[in-house]
């Protein structure tokens, strides 16, 4: 029983995949470890991109602040000198911007590899798009360092403007994609301790008092429910996968698309521990 408490407390570190190890072969186990080594080091590495992300943030604040400084100064002098000043902070300001998102889609990208429970191909389809978008804006940001005429400066700014307007949309696709995947997550870890503790009482011989039938039926009933919901919204999301931005338009639904899921896998969780303190 110890084992399946140690399994229950991990269980609520799930807003990362979690790292729980079936009894398998040798050569599964070797393949967990292995699984269980790369998890570890995207953990390191979204870990070590975090921190850089939020320097690079407030290096772009400041230069948010020096370019809305030098514009007031420009529509107040309107001298060249003025002018050439807003070009460089224009300049310095996109390429700090692209800087940050770059940052910012490799941690998009970092936890959409980490999190498990994303049905695969729609994974591989955000990846896709991450990876194309972060080569724009590279080559973008290593263009900008090396112009500095005024109207270059700002058709290269216009430009990006124009071809990444739909930047917000993939980050919006990629945030639902890590919502759901992390509840899908919890939802498989569940089914898997329901079946160990399943297997314990049977092993005792208590599965059949009537707390332990009643909690095991309600704990079923909920992860039930759970899984029709996660099956809906995978299933919709893979039959709309080519309209325009489909899945980006859950963003601002996903309290009403996921409170559902989340209070049936927070029930699953209540008759769990339940059945582990019989």
């Amino acid at each position: 029983m110890k084992r399946l408490v140690f399994f229950f407390l991990s269980f609520f570190l799930l807003l990362s995949p979690a790292r729980a190890q079936e009894v398998g072969s040798t050569d599964s186990s070797s393949l967990k470890t292995d699984g269980i080594w790369q998890k570890e080091r995207l953990d390191e590495e979204i870990s070590t991109l975090k921190a850089s992300y939020q320097s690079q943030l407030e290096n772009y604040l400041y230069q948010d602040k020096l370019y809305r400084i030098a514009y007031d100064q420009h529509q107040e002098l309107q001298t060249l000198s003025s002018i050439e000043d807003l070009t460089q902070k224009a300049k310095s300001l996109g390429i700090y911007r692209d800087e940050v998102l770059i940052s910012y889609l490799n941690l998009l990208r970092l936890n959409l590899i980490a999190t498990e429970g994303i049905e695969l191909s729609l994974k591989n389809e955000s990846l896709a798009k991450l990876e194309t978008t972060l080569d724009y804006i590279g080559i973008h940001q290593e263009n900008l360092k090396n112009i500095n005429d005024r109207d270059q400066v700002v058709a290269s700014l216009m430009t990006f403007t124009t071809d990444q307007k739909n930047l917000n949309n993939l980050a919006n696709e990629v945030l639902v994609l890590l919502s759901v995947g992390n509840l899908q997550v919890i939802y498989d870890k569940s089914v898997v301790l329901k079946g160990e503790i399943d297997l314990y009482l049977e092993q005792k011989g208590t599965s059949t008092l009537p707390s332990i039938d009643r909690a095991s039926y309600e704990t079923n009933r909920s992860l039930d429910s759970a899984k029709l919901k996660l099956d809906t919204f995978w299933t919709d999301v893979i039959e709309h996968r080519t309209s325009n931005w489909y899945l980006a338009k859950f963003y601002d639904q996903l309290p009403k698309t996921l409170n559902p899921i989340y209070v049936n896998l927070s029930q699953s969780i209540s008759y769990l521990s339940e059945l582990l303190s019989i």
